[in-house]
């Protein structure tokens, strides 16, 4: 399920990760990304998805999948979870890390109940990325709460769909990443 040779970061949990991290700023959060690396063997591709239209941050705009490490979770599992509540899919092996990034985003004080009220703040967010087997990649099916549409994205095709300069980034390196 996870490749030995990865770092020990994917056999923490978020709290774990965050308590040892030494760099600045120090993250308040930790999220996962998943490269998911197409099926034709012609030119390389990354799976990319749509988030939905009434999601708070980045509404519409295209990201791989991913999603937050829950409490108590391990970072790898997070991956696993994260893919196949996104897309059905199922990882069969963590295979590697490739570079991850930093970003601020807006935390309302209440996300956590039912009370989403005006008070905000911001907060440091790591994403960790990872290169993952699919058991079957064409067995996609999206959670229409989170995602509404998919595609395969190879390297003369980023800067057609919207994402954050980041995100983009993140697609790059994933390609670059999985064709090694």
């Amino acid at each position: 399920m996870i490749n030995p040779s990865l770092g020990p970061a994917a056999t923490m949990t978020a709290e774990d990760y965050i308590a040892v991290y030494g760099g600045s700023p120090k993250p308040h959060r930790i999220v996962i990304g998943a490269a998911i690396a197409g099926s034709s063997k012609d030119e390389p591709s990354v799976l990319i998805v749509q988030r939905s239209a009434h999601e708070r941050s980045y509404p519409n705009e295209w990201e791989i999948p991913g999603g937050h490490v829950d409490p108590g979770e391990l970072i790898f599992e997070t991956v696993v979870r994260e893919v196949l509540e996104e897309t059905s899919l199922v990882v069969t092996k963590v295979v590697s890390e490739f570079a991850g990034f930093d970003y601020w985003s807006t935390k309302y004080e209440g996300e956590e109940s039912d009370d989403k009220g005006d008070t905000t703040r911001s907060i440091c967010t790591r994403q960790l990325n990872y290169c993952v087997e699919i058991l079957d990649t064409s067995a996609i099916r999206l959670n229409p709460n989170e995602h509404q549409n998919y595609a395969w994205c190879t390297k003369d095709m980023i800067e057609q769909f919207e994402m954050s300069s980041a995100m983009s980034e993140v697609v790059s390196r994933a390609l670059d990443a999985l064709s090694q």
